[in-house]
C-alpha cells in the first residue's frame, strides 16, 4: 500500500511537465476554493473583498445546489455575481471526478461537459485554470490537461519556486494546518523570502467547518498576513500573467470582458467573432494529432475547427476522427489536392475570420487571440494579419525564428515588392483574414500544384488595406525540404504551375504600382526563379526572357555554386543541376534523420525551455 501511495504521489509529478520559470520582484499568493460551497463565496469571498483582493473558485457545475461533504454548493445564480465582482471561475470537472480513479478519457469528457455547462449558463465565459479533484492525477490525465487550460493546480502542501509545473502547480490546503496559524505564517514568510508563488486551497468557510474547510476567523487572519507580508494577492489567472505565461494576458482581458457581461442579474451574451481554423490533410497520420491539439489549445473563443481529409491512404482520417468528441468537424473527399481541400473547408465554415493551418504545423496557444486583439482594436476587417514563423522538423521546441523584411506592418504594394525583390515568403498559417477579405479574393486555385498559397495571399493583399504584423502570433512550420507541396524539383506540372504563379505575381504587383522600382523587382523575381526552368524548359525560359525585356531588364543564365560549376563545365548544365538536386535531398534526408534521432533521445527527459510554444506535452512524454 505504501508503495502504491508513493507511486501515486510521484508518477504524475515527474512526467508531462510544462515548466515556467518564476522570476518575481514581489512574491505571489492566490486563494482558491474547490467544489465550491456556498460559504466559500458568501463568507470567503466577502473576507477577500474586505481586504481588497479576489480569489479563484474551481467549480464542478454538475453539483450546483447540491449538498456535499464540504457543504451546499453554490447555485447557478451566484456565478454571474462572482465574475462581476472580479473573482476568477475555474474548472473542477463536471461530475467532480477522482483524478486518479477516473480514466483519462472519462476525465477529459467531464472537463468538456463542464465547459459546455458554463457556456449554457454564462455565454462567452470560459475556464482558464483547473484544479484536480480529490487526488493527484494519473500521468495520462495530466498530459491531456495542457490542451485545455493555462494551468492545473494540485496539492503538495508547499509553494512554487524556481520553476513551476503549470500542469501540476503546488498548493497548500488550509484545513490540513488544523488551525495552526504559526505554521501558515511561516509558510508565507518562506514564500516571501524565496519570491515564489504560494497557492492556498480550501473548501467551505464557516463557523463549524467540515473537515475540508476552515473558520472565517482563521481564514481572515491568513488573508491579512498574506497582504502584510508584501505579496501580490491575486487570482490564479492574474498570477500567470505576472509570471509571463503565454496566453494569460489575453485570457485576463477576456475574463474582464466576461465580468462586464454579467453586470446584470441575467447573464448576457458576449458577442465575439467566430474564428474558423481550416485544416486540409493528406497522409499526415504522424502529425495531425499534434496539429489538432494546438488548434484546440487556442485561447480565442469562440472557434470552430474543420479538417478536410483529401483522400489519405494512411490513418490520417482515423486519427482526426478521434478528436470529433472534442468538437472538431472531420470530413473526407476524394484526392483532389490541397487547394481543393481548402475550398471545401471554407465552404463548410461559419467563421467571421479564417485561420488556415496545414496538417503538420502548429500554432502557439495565443496565436489567434493576439491577432484578433489587433483586429478588434482597429475595427478594420480589410486588414490582413500576419505573424512570425519558426522552422522545425521534429523538435518544435527548437524551432528557428529568422526575421525577414516581411515581418512588419506593410502596405500591399510594399509587401509584394519586398517579397519579389528579396525572394521572401510568409508561411500559410501565419495569416488570419476576415471572411470579407476571403470572399473578395476568391477561391484557392486548384490548378496550382506549387505556390498555391503564395498566389492566393497575393489576391488577399490586393483587396486588403495592408498587413499588420503581430510579433506574439507565433507559428511552428514543419519543413522537411523536399517532402512537401512547396518543393518544385523536376516535376513538370509543378514547374508549369510555378511559372503561372510567377506571371500572376508580376501582374498583381504592376496592378498596384507600375513604376521603375516595381518593374525592377519583377525582373529580379524572374532571375531568382529562372533556375527552376533552365535549361530544360526552354519554352518557359524564352517567355521569362521576353517578360524581362518587356519590363526593361535582361536575364542571364542562372548561377551555380562553385561545388557544381566544374560538373557543368565537364558534363553540361543538366547533369550539374541534377547533381545539385540529389545532394540537396541527401542533406535534407540526413538532417531529418538526425533531428528525429535527437527528438527520440530527448523524449523522456525534462528539458528546460521557454514555454512560449504550442500547447503540446513536453519531450518528457
Amino acid at each position: 500500500m505504501k508503495l502504491q501511495e508513493y507511486y501515486r504521489r510521484h508518477a504524475a509529478s515527474l512526467l508531462f511537465r510544462r515548466v515556467s520559470p518564476i522570476n518575481l520582484e514581489r512574491p505571489l499568493i492566490s486563494f482558491t476554493f474547490d467544489d465550491f460551497p456556498q460559504s466559500a463565496w458568501t463568507v470567503g469571498g466577502a473576507i477577500l473583498e474586505e481586504f481588497g483582493v479576489r480569489g479563484t473558485y474551481y467549480a464542478s457545475l454538475g453539483l450546483l445546489g447540491e449538498e456535499t461533504p464540504s457543504g451546499k454548493i453554490v447555485s447557478a445564480e451566484d456565478l454571474p455575481h462572482l465574475l462581476q465582482r472580479g473573482h476568477e471561475l475555474g474548472c473542477h470537472t463536471f461530475a467532480h471526478c477522482d483524478s486518479w480513479d477516473t480514466s483519462a478519457a472519462a476525465f477529459e469528457q467531464s472537463i468538456i461537459d463542464n465547459c459546455k455547462a458554463l457556456n449554457r449558463l454564462l455565454p462567452g465565459a470560459t475556464f482558464d485554470s483547473f484544479s484536480y479533484p480529490i487526488s493527484l492525477p494519473r500521468p495520462l490525465t495530466k498530459a491531456k490537461m495542457a490542451a485545455h487550460f493555462l494551468s492545473c493546480r494540485g496539492g503538495g502542501q508547499t509553494f512554487n519556486v524556481g520553476k513551476a509545473d503549470l500542469n501540476q502547480l503546488s498548493a497548500y490546503f488550509l484545513e490540513k494546518s488544523r488551525g495552526d496559524l504559526a505554521t501558515v505564517r511561516d509558510l508565507i514568510d518562506r514564500n516571501a523570502q524565496a519570491r515564489g508563488w504560494l497557492i492556498f486551497a480550501t473548501h467551505d468557510i464557516s463557523p463549524q467547518p467540515t473537515p475540508f474547510g476552515c473558520t472565517p476567523e482563521f481564514f481572515a487572519q491568513v488573508v491579512q498576513y498574506a497582504i502584510e507580508c508584501g505579496a501580490q494577492v491575486v487570482p490564479v489567472i492574474d498570477a500567470l500573467r505576472a509570471l509571463g505565461v503565454p496566453g494569460s494576458e489575453r485570457r485576463t482581458a477576456r475574463r474582464n470582458l466576461a465580468s462586464s457581461a454579467t453586470a446584470s442579474a441575467t447573464p448576457t451574451t458576449v458577442s465575439r467573432p467566430l474564428v474558423s481554423i481550416l485544416i486540409p490533410a493528406y497522409n499526415a497520420e504522424d502529425w495531425i494529432a499534434d496539429t489538432l491539439r494546438s488548434a484546440l489549445a487556442q485561447t480565442w473563443e469562440p472557434k470552430e475547427i474543420i479538417v478536410v481529409d483529401d483522400g489519405s491512404t494512411d490513418q490520417t482520417l482515423a486519427v482526426a476522427r478521434q478528436f470529433e468528441r472534442l468538437g472538431v468537424r472531420v470530413v473526407t473527399q476524394e484526392n483532389q489536392g490541397a487547394a481543393a481541400a481548402r475550398n471545401h473547408a471554407f465552404s463548410l465554415s461559419q467563421g467571421e475570420y479564417l485561420q488556415w493551418l496545414d496538417a503538420d504545423d502548429l500554432l502557439a496557444p495565443d496565436k489567434i487571440a493576439s491577432q484578433m486583439a489587433v483586429l478588434e482594436h482597429t475595427g478594420n476587417k480589410r486588414l490582413a494579419m500576419s505573424g512570425p514563423f519558426g522552422k522545425f522538423q521534429y523538435r518544435w521546441y527548437r524551432a528557428q525564428f529568422a526575421p525577414t523584411e516581411l515581418w512588419e506592418d506593410l502596405s500591399p504594394t510594399e509587401w509584394l515588392l519586398r517579397k519579389m525583390a528579396q525572394n521572401l515568403y510568409m508561411q500559410t498559417a501565419t495569416w488570419l483574414v476576415s471572411r470579407e477579405l476571403s470572399h473578395a479574393a476568391g477561391q484557392w486555385d486548384t490548378s496550382m500544384l506549387s505556390d498555391d498559397d503564395g498566389e492566393y495571399f497575393c489576391r488577399i493583399l490586393l483587396h486588403s488595406d495592408g498587413v499588420r504584423f503581430v510579433p506574439e502570433a507565433k507559428v511552428y512550420y514543419r519543413a522537411f525540404g523536399y517532402d512537401g507541396l512547396a518543393y518544385v524539383g523536376a516535376s513538370d506540372k509543378k514547374r508549369e504551375a510555378l511559372w503561372r504563379s510567377m506571371q500572376l505575381h508580376i501582374g498583381y504587383l504592376r496592378a498596384l504600382e507600375d513604376s521603375q522600382r516595381s518593374r525592377a523587382a519583377c525582373v529580379t523575381y524572374l532571375q531568382r526563379n529562372l533556375i527552376h526552368f533552365y535549361p530544360d524548359k526552354l519554352a518557359i525560359v524564352k517567355q521569362a526572357e521576353q517578360s524581362a525585356l518587356d519590363l526593361g531588364g535582361r536575364l542571364r543564365p542562372p548561377h551555380l555554386s562553385w561545388k557544381y560549376s566544374w560538373i557543368k563545365t565537364a558534363f553540361g548544365w543538366m547533369l550539374a543541376k541534377n547533381a545539385s538536386r540529389v545532394l540537396r535531398k541527401l542533406r535534407w534526408s540526413f538532417a531529418k534523420i538526425w533531428d528525429r534521432t535527437l527528438f527520440r533521445l530527448e523524449k523522456g527527459r525534462d528539458i528546460e525551455k521557454n514555454w512560449d510554444t504550442p500547447a503540446l506535452a513536453p519531450p518528457s512524454q
